[in-house]
């Protein structure tokens, strides 16, 4: 029987008694499958500390880190993010999704959901309720209509380099920014600054939303 892989995991948010009542059932549930790297209460601590911790999954406090805090994360970080709400709302989990979280769990969602949600997202998959998933499909239908025109006049603002770095972005999704730097013969520092004014020019907060909206008009393909 193949034995589930090791999870790095840093709790971003104020709920402590949440954040280690979680971490305890976690791993008395699945022994040695969970290394807790981190546990800091805001996204600029998350933001200094994820360099050095590695984790593989971030589960983030919406309720008291907060949207902002969440785009700031998914801006700035690789690892991939899990956001924990204390109600459902699929309108609020929707705009989760478009700030960078690759998925939404409840905190009274039981600890083994958490746990499988935990597991998918470090997997590459997506864990939303059904709710949440047709809110974001009824967004992306009515967006691709209304926002069409002006994603063409977005991209027609971007000048050839920063073209070609979205591009490089779709190609090596996934690579962090030192590795995307090399690619492209620039300096880290030189890519985030790129990467400001992309975001700026666009309106889309991170590198998440990004690549999703790049991959949809299909500049890779363009390039």
């Amino acid at each position: 029987m193949e034995h589930p892989q090791l999870i790095r995991l840093m709790m971003v948010g104020e709920d402590r008694v949440f954040a280690g009542r979680l971490v305890r059932v976690l791993r008395e549930a699945e022994p040695g499958t969970l290394v807790l790297v981190g546990t800091v209460a805001g996204s600029e601590q998350a933001c200094a500390l994820v360099g050095r911790a590695r984790p593989d999954v971030i589960l983030l406090d919406l309720e008291t880190v907060g949207f902002e805090g969440l785009g700031q994360i998914g801006a700035q970080c690789a690892a991939l993010i899990l956001a924990v709400a204390a109600q459902r709302d699929a309108v609020a989990g929707a705009r989760a999704v478009r700030m960078g979280a690759r998925g939404i769990v409840l905190k009274t969602d039981a600890p083994e959901t958490i746990r499988k949600a935990l597991r998918k997202v470090k997997e590459g998959e997506i864990w939303l309720d059904r709710r949440t998933s047709s809110q974001i499909l009824r967004e992306v239908i009515v967006g691709h209509r209304n926002g069409e025109l002006a994603a063409n006049e977005g991209i027609a603002c971007l000048t050839s380099r920063e073209r070609d770095i979205v591009c490089a972005l779709v190609r090596h999704d996934g690579a962090n920014g030192r590795t995307l730097a090399a690619q492209l013969g620039i300096s880290d520092q030189t890519l985030r600054n790129h990467f400001s004014a992309i975001y700026r020019k666009l309106g889309i907060p991170n590198r998440s939303g990004l690549v999703a909206y790049a991959t949809r008009l299909r500049l890779d393909a363009a390039a």
